[in-house]
């Protein structure tokens, strides 16, 4: 929408209503307030883009229902209807808004925005009312007006926060689908997602708040696999501040960029498609602990079931492997438990993690080599066909250390469970 120039009411500037309404003002009841403003809601209603004089007729009444007696109004159902008549007419006039003052457009946007809290309650009389408000905006991208202005950021968040809030398991498709619709829009269509409005998605990922509103996740879910061609680049920014150059102050989630690259990619690996060369850096940082919690991650990334990042991203998988041998302690002994898991769901890297657990099962550490022949043993049990004869090997030769079938007594895994394992 543009902003022309400030347009006048038709005549000699009175307010024209439409037939039988009569004037609306702070000197009626709020009873009559209503009645009347459901006539004009009508009216609007059933008006079109090419009701041309129509539109030049009621120019005036549309610029008083932008008027502070409305916008601040204490009367829910006031406020509801005026609402309602304020995205009809950003419907008919477009792509013309009626207002040209930037403020005062601000002060429309964030009142609709106020009204659309009514959506929680399915069960009022006045939902079907709320769910038009929705429809319309959605179906005329009326927030993106907004992109005009200064400060449109501060509508954005008001807007997401809001539909993030109100969305519960009683509301049907339709209503996930305008507020995808709207919410799509202002991403696909702007200039770029800041930093504010993303966490108001990527919050709803965090397992606490997640745990609290599924429909919310799901919502946030679905709004990221539509728009990941445009936010993309955003959600790698704000990884490349906090894991690369350690700017932990851009965002409140930063506490939580492990978790939430778990999501991401569970959601759609495309997702983070610029954000694993970062945590290939994090791989090699001098921090063993920052190394640690790399390595978890990603044993859980490429470990997962149905993941093809290994393949994918071979570069990410050799520096990953490259942990095995890592100087800290605790970082090899997370990578020899992940083998058991990786074995398991990926047969096909079991040649990449041979070599690795063939040196892992010599290391130093008793712990680590125990846990080498423990992750062998376990991935055989489920299938002996996940264990080549090379690991089977590894198992023959530990089993002969003293030490080793005293660890593996300890942890429940006795010399002759071993061997039974490893001739059955």
């Amino acid at each position: 929408m543009e902003f022309p120039q400030q347009q006048k009411p038709a005549g000699d500037g009175k307010i024209v209503y439409p037939p039988g309404v009569k004037e609306i003002t702070d000197k009626i009841s709020n009873d009559e307030v209503v009645k009347r403003l459901k006539m004009v809601v009508k009216t609007y209603m059933d008006m079109d883009q090419d009701s041309e004089e129509e539109k030049q007729q009621y120019l005036g009444l549309a610029l008083h229902l932008a008027s502070e007696f409305f916008l601040r109004n204490p009367n829910k159902d006031v406020r509801l209807l005026v609402a309602c008549c304020l995205a009809d007419i950003f419907r008919i006039y477009a792509p013309e808004a009626p207002y040209t003052s930037h403020d005062k457009l601000k002060d429309i946007f964030l009142f609709i925005t106020r009204q659309l809290k009514g959506l929680e309650d399915t069960k009022s009389p006045q939902f079907n009312r709320y769910f038009y408000l929705l429809e319309n905006l959605a179906w005329v991208k009326s927030y993106n007006i907004c992109f005009e202005l200064e400060d449109c950021n501060e509508i954005f968040i008001q807007l997401f926060k809001t539909l993030f809030s109100v969305i519960n398991n009683s509301h049907n498709q339709k209503v996930q689908m305008h507020m995808m619709d709207l919410m799509s829009s202002i991403i696909m269509e702007g200039d770029g997602v800041t930093q504010e409005l993303l966490d108001t998605i990527l919050i709803n990922l965090i397992p606490a708040h997640k745990n609290l509103n599924k429909q919310a996740y799901d919502l946030a879910k679905t709004l990221l696999k539509r728009t990941v061609q445009t936010i993309e680049t955003c959600i790698a920014n704000f990884f490349n501040q906090v894991l690369v150059m350690g700017k932990s102050s851009v965002s409140d989630l930063s506490e939580h960029v492990f978790d939430l690259i778990q999501e991401l990619f569970a959601i759609d690996p495309m997702l983070l498609t610029s954000v694993m060369p970062q945590l290939e850096f994090k791989l090699k940082v001098n921090r063993g602990l920052e190394r640690l919690a790399v390595v978890r991650l990603l044993a859980k990334l490429f470990g997962a079931k149905d993941s093809e990042l290994a393949s994918q991203n071979r570069p990410l998988w050799q520096c990953f492997l490259g942990r095995f041998n890592d100087i800290h302690v605790p970082v090899r002994l997370e990578c020899v438990k992940f083998a058991s898991h990786c074995l398991m769901n990926h047969p096909d890297l079991a040649r990449d993690l041979t070599e690795y657990l063939k040196v892992r099962s010599h290391d130093p550490e008793e712990a680590i080599r125990h846990d080498v022949i423990v992750t062998i043993i376990n991935a055989g049990k489920k299938d002996l066909n996940l264990v080549n004869d090379q690991l089977l090997g590894f198992v023959r030769e530990r089993t002969l250390d003293k030490r080793v079938r005293q660890t593996c007594k300890r942890h429940g895994h006795s010399k002759e469970s071993a061997r039974a394992f490893f001739y059955c």
